[in-house]
């Protein structure tokens, strides 16, 4: 993933530290209790007007006499005066991630030339602010018994620490905590230390106020977080959020460190400002709930029909901290997430909804899957596209749609190309569109998202609505999507972002339970193991419920066929074994995967992450970045891959293509065969960019000028070799949407916000380049037809397929499976910009090729015996 949504992750790039003559636009003084400085600095962009961020070094060597440093802002070609706000993050950088910690959680913005700021705290101070006593930074209720804490410098005595229930003091005692560093940080000097506090006098309300105070009066006191200790506050009910009847209205919501919760009612969707949020949410509709104790669930019932009304939470914590909070379970909402909204769901079905019917697909043999990752807006937008609901979820019900020249577009085209599944980037409702605007062409506002920035996790996204103020609207057109997909035989598998949100501090979490629902380091700032600023700790009960609730959901509700998890290694690895395990009880055929790996250090101890091997015989299945790297090399670069001609690739290619049930799976349909998906390099622009195209950003298909046929084109052969080897693996394909018709982004290798006229699928090309979409699709149609390719055991792909070649940039193999109608098979890949002769077995007295560097499919193309010579970079398909 590289979704540099929350910090303007753009290219980092320290600055100089001054530029002569040149007055600087921020001067940024920082204050470090232990001193220590190492790879801590400013990231600053600037934010009225905005553009574009960049990092700034403390000048570490040279601390002023009361211990601050100074780093000095410069953005180039922008005046001082010109620049009216300043946006800055202090963070440490380190070896492998440059956003391994923040120093506050919140982004801090200023009109001020010279700022001075203080460790762990959020003021921006205009003048050098006196520093007093060092302060206990964090402190977390671990259990009924324990509060461990984290100062901001060492001590002498570690014993001074105490509990206070408002003024009364608990019994108990402290001690400097076992390491003392913060598991899943990059070291990089002294601290920060750590204590714990043993409880003889138990916490018995996680609603009530407590502090830790130093009675030695070295340090400052700090609130105690209620964390580990809401994990006994387990509620197992599946009514949480709104229970919608005609005659009364049920809400429930975990909120255990509340102090008070009440149902805010409204009428109306809110007053929205200019950026398409609601601001005022006060109301005189509210509805008091009560709490069980035991659970932390706090309950309410309305009466009347609520249907057409909206909703928030109002709650109070014994801080007098008072919040207007969201839903986690809501299920429908206003324009933009602002308000809740009642919905009789029933009533919200399409007309010939069938939510027990899908498309045949046998339980078990995930490897026959053929999945096509697509963007719901890319899928429609383009004007050729022949469809009338561009952009919207109602595209996908639209049949006979052609592009200019006659050529099929939109589900037509799926149904030609053969896929199973429809892998759908977010489509639940995210944060970075305004839906109010998106459909405005006078709005300037961004209209594309990858949409990897969740607000409510259990809603469909608004924008793709072709009415998102109504708040059903969205939920029937979703439905009517999913239905239409189906009638075509198409499976649909969505994209889950369960790693983190798009925002902390508010909605849709830390509202209603500050401080649980994410991972935190000891200072209790949010750990960033997704690089966009937090993690979901699905390994705490209520987080994984709230998980598997989601994701039950889902599959209940809109009849979805399969999740993709993002950045799967931050899930624990426990909580996806039991998703998978209840997830196939309501539907054996449903397909999982993910990916094993994280944006970043995490503070989720290692042996609980689910990185690549964790899926060993748990039912789900894992990207696999090893057989996509031997293809094509280097995702972002002009490296060469197998497809491209590179040398030393051929035993990546083996393994690969038997499933990697010698490398990192216990069966082949545990790996997902790909070679691109939305992330990085789209496959046209990655091969054009290896064999020499000087400028993908204005001429995307340099490489085809001159040429008769595409199939003199040696980017065209390779992307056509990448994705045969693909098909012809063992294990589960997946490509990117477009990748059959060469699509292009015009070498833009992270386009998550970038327009349409770089993202949209160019229908076009469905034409201009027609032999290639033939080709995948005839490769498709030998893989349906034939078991052969779709085996997955171990022992099954150790007999029936047996490795010939595997040097000197080629690769060949024969399949002798007992129930594929064709014996005997053998596959090809000539890799070399060469010419290439393999040898035919001799048992086989005459093989017939199906495969060749032009046609694919099931007939017959040609009759071979002895050896056959395969064109460079090509692949052939021959059979007894």
């Amino acid at each position: 993933m590289k979704k540099a949504l929350i910090f303007l992750f753009f290219v980092i790039v320290f600055s100089s530290c001054a530029k002569a003559g040149q007055e600087p636009a921020l001067t940024v003084h920082y204050y470090r209790y232990n001193g220590d400085f190492e790879g801590w600095n400013v990231w600053a962009w600037p934010a009225e007007p905005p553009g574009n961020g960049q990092g700034y070094d403390f000048d570490s060597g040279n601390i002023d006499v009361d211990g601050f440093v100074s780093a000095r802002i410069f953005f180039p070609g922008k005046t001082t005066n010109s620049i009216g706000k300043i946006g800055m993050i202090i963070r440490r950088s380190g070896a492998s991630n440059d956003w391994a910690e923040k120093d506050v959680n919140s982004d801090r913005f200023t009109g001020e030339k010279e700022v001075w700021l203080v460790q762990n705290d959020p003021v921006i101070y205009t003048e050098k602010p006196p520093i007093a006593k060092p302060p206990i930074f964090f402190a977390a209720a671990e259990s009924s018994g324990t509060v461990s804490i984290t100062l901001s410098a060492n001590t002498d005595d570690y014993g001074s620490f105490a509990v206070y229930e408002g003024e009364r003091k608990l019994s108990g005692v402290s001690a400097k905590a076992a390491g003392g560093a913060l598991e899943g940080k990059e070291q990089s000097g002294a601290g920060p230390f750590m204590a714990l506090i043993t409880l003889d006098e138990k916490i018995t309300d996680a609603s009530k106020l407590y502090t830790v105070q130093d009675e030695s009066g070295k340090f400052t006191g700090c609130k105690v977080t209620m964390r580990g200790i809401l994990d006994s506050y387990y509620y197992d009910g599946n009514d949480l959020g709104l229970t919608y009847r005609s005659a009364e209205s049920g809400f429930k919501v975990w909120a255990p460190s509340a102090l008070a919760v009440s149902v805010a009612l409204y009428d109306n969707p809110g007053e929205y400002n200019a950026s398409g949020k609601v601001t005022d949410q006060q109301t005189a509709n509210l509805y008091p709930m009560e709490k069980d104790p035991k659970t932390g669930v706090w309950s309410a019932l309305v009466r009347g029909d609520l249907k057409g009304n909206f909703y928030l939470y109002r709650v109070e914590f014994a801080d007098g901290t008072v919040n207007w909070a969201a839903d986690p379970y809501a299920k429908a909402v206003s324009a933009n997430g602002q308000r809740m909204a009642v919905v009789n769901l029933a009533a919200a079905n399409p007309p010939g909804w069938r939510p027990k019917q899908k498309p045949p697909f046998k339980p078990g043999a995930w490897q026959d899957a053929v999945i096509y990752e697509l963007h719901v807006r890319d899928f429609s937008v383009d004007e050729n596209s022949g469809m009338k609901h561009k952009g919207k979820y109602l595209a996908f019900t639209e049949r006979g749609t052609a592009n200019p020249d006659g050529v099929s577009t939109g589900v037509d085209h799926l149904v030609r190309l053969g896929i199973s599944h429809v892998h759908l980037l977010p489509a639940f409702d995210f944060a970075t569109i305004n839906e109010l605007a998106v459909d405005d062409p006078a709005s300037a506002e961004p209209k594309f998202n990858w949409g990897y920035d969740p607000m409510h996790y259990n809603v469909p996204e608004g924008s793709y609505s072709s009415d998102p103020e109504n708040p059903a609207a969205r939920i029937t057109e979703f439905k009517a999507m999913v239905q239409s997909l189906h009638d075509a035989g198409i499976r649909v598998i969505m994209d889950l972002v369960l790693n983190h949100t798009s925002q902390t501090g508010s909605w849709p979490f830390d509202s209603l339970v500050p401080g649980y629902y994410y991972r935190t380091t000891g200072t209790g700032t949010y750990a960033n193991g997704s690089g966009c600023g937090n993690e979901i700790a699905s390994e705490r009960p209520m987080v994984r419920k709230f998980i598997l609730d989601s994701c039950r959901y889902w599959l209940n509700e809109y009849n979805v066929d399969g999740f993709r998890f993002d950045l799967m290694g931050l899930m624990d690895t426990p909580t996806m074994k039991q998703l998978t395990e209840e997830l196939r009880r309501i539907d054996p055929s449903f397909i999982i995967y993910g990916e094993p790996w994280t944006a970043g250090n995490s503070v989720l101890p290692q042996n609980l992450q689910t990185l690549i091997g964790a899926q060993k015989g748990l039912g789900f299945a894992v990207f696999n970045d090893r057989l996509r790297g031997a293809i094509k090399g280097g995702s972002d670069d002009a490296s060469r891959g197998f497809a491209a001609g590179a040398r030393s690739m051929e035993a990546g290619i083996v393994r690969g293509i038997t499933g990697s049930v010698n490398d990192f799976t216990a069966q082949a349909n545990e790996s997902v065969n790909y070679v691109t998906a939305h992330d990085n390099l789209n496959l046209w622009d990655k091969i054009a960019l290896s064999l020499g195209a000087k400028d993908l950003a204005n001429d995307p298909y340099s490489l085809l000028k001159g040429k008769r046929d595409i199939f003199e084109c040696d980017a065209v052969k390779s992307v056509l070799l990448a994705n045969g080897i693909i098909l012809t693996s063992q294990g589960i394909v997946f490509f990117q949407a477009g990748d059959e018709m060469l699509r292009s982004k015009f070498g833009d290798h992270n386009s998550y916000a970038s327009p349409d006229s770089i993202n949209k699928i160019r229908w076009e090309n469905a034409g201009l380049y027609r032999e290639a979409v033939d080709y995948h699709a005839g490769l498709i149609r030998l893989r349906k037809e034939h078991p052969a390719f779709r085996q997955t055991l171990k022992a099954d792909i150790e007999r029936t397929v047996e490795i010939i070649t595997a040097e000197d940039r080629g690769v060949s193999f024969t399949i002798k499976h007992p129930d594929d109608s064709w014996p005997t098979i053998f596959v090809a890949y000539n890799g070399s910009p060469s010419p290439k002769t393999f040898s035919l077995p001799g048992t086989v007295p005459l093989w017939r090729q199906v495969v060749d560097s032009r046609r694919a499919g099931t007939e017959s193309l040609a009759e071979f015996s002895g050896s056959i010579a395969l064109p460079p970079l090509s692949m052939a398909v021959l059979h007894e």
